[in-house]
């Protein structure tokens, strides 16, 4: 394609050098070319538009092949009010990469899965995946009018922490040094603090108070428009996380402690139902087996035991939004 278009380009510019008069009849053709060459773009591209946008044209055969694009999954996006409307009950499971499903097939995702075992009970039933890779609880609260309540859901299922807990660390041998970005950018010339260089700090990608704060405002909003709300923890992760050193590690597994059981102590509070992701893949056994090799994100297995531990926990409760007595 490419040399026919250069063929094309050059017998253009000898027109247009030999005979001036071609001038205008010339650049229709270049204008057609140009339309052609961009009609010859590859499908697949993931649409940039939202849940119930006009994206009927797009097939899910053309979604990309990756399962770690950033947004919603693609089949989410394909979503249109007026068809979610016919299903009954809805739930939507808001949430970071787990609920994504990360690496992971949309057909092995735990919404998917979830779906697929409540499909025996309630054969119009939906859950939708809302799941959206490196998303914190600041972030779905932005968008619960897009990822929630567009759909009219009776059920609300959440899960963060993952990023919110995520460590960060500054200083000589970390990622943000104001210092050092100063000394590059302005030479060597210039007074600077050596302990802001010298010293290794460490904070959260999200301070523990906003995130008990904005997840409680989360589950107020939630709350005011009368919906069944579940709070699921986070999953283990692995000893042997693939950080850049061993402290960082262990400060990163001790803060993800922290902030689930800050989702332990919320749902309480709130008297709501907490789905403890870190009993049940205990009980699950085989650890090795329910994480990726990332050390963090649920495999498949693991993925399918969370769908499992959620249908058992919506036992409880009637999915039109009241808990069974």
């Amino acid at each position: 394609m490419k040399n026919d278009l250069k063929k094309i380009y050059k017998a253009l510019s000898a027109i247009l050098y030999l005979k001036p008069f071609f001038l205008l009849i010339a650049s229709l053709i270049m204008l057609a070319v140009m339309i052609i060459s961009f009609s010859c773009i590859p499908a697949g591209k993931k649409p940039n538009v939202e849940p119930g946008g006009q994206s009927q044209a797009i097939t899910v055969e053309q979604a990309p092949e990756s399962n770690n694009y950033h947004g919603l999954r693609f089949e989410t996006t394909l979503l249109e009010s007026s068809r979610v409307s016919d299903n009954f009950p809805r739930l939507v499971c808001l949430g970071d990469s787990v609920t994504f499903g990360w690496n992971i097939t949309y057909e092995k995702s735990f919404p998917y899965l979830l779906e697929e075992k409540l499909r025996e009970q309630y054969p119009e039933v939906m859950v939708i995946n809302a799941g959206i890779g490196g998303q914190t609880v600041i972030d779905g609260l932005d968008h619960l009018d897009r990822d929630v309540f567009y759909y009219d859901p009776q059920v609300v299922i959440i899960s963060f922490g993952l990023n919110d807990s995520l460590i960060i660390k500054e200083g000589l041998q970390g990622q943000n040094n104001p210092a050092l970005d100063q000394i590059e950018k302005e030479g060597e010339n210039i007074k600077y603090d050596e302990s802001l260089i010298n010293e290794n700090t460490y904070f959260n990608n999200v301070s523990l108070d906003i995130f008990n704060n904005t997840y409680r405002q989360l589950i107020d909003e939630l709350s005011e428009k009368s919906l069944e709300v579940l709070i699921m923890g986070t999953n283990p992760v692995m000893a042997e996380l693939q950080w850049e050193d061993r402290d960082t590690a262990l400060k990163q597994v001790e803060s993800y402690r922290l902030y689930n059981q800050t989702a332990r102590d919320i749902a309480e509070d709130y008297g709501l139902i907490f789905v403890d992701l870190q009993e049940g893949f205990i009980a699950g056994g085989r650890s090795g087996t329910l994480i990726q090799s990332d050390g963090v994100h649920p495999s498949e297995i693991g993925l399918s035991l969370i769908s499992e531990i959620l249908y058992i926990t919506l036992g409880s409760i009637d999915l039109d939004g009241n808990k069974k007595k």
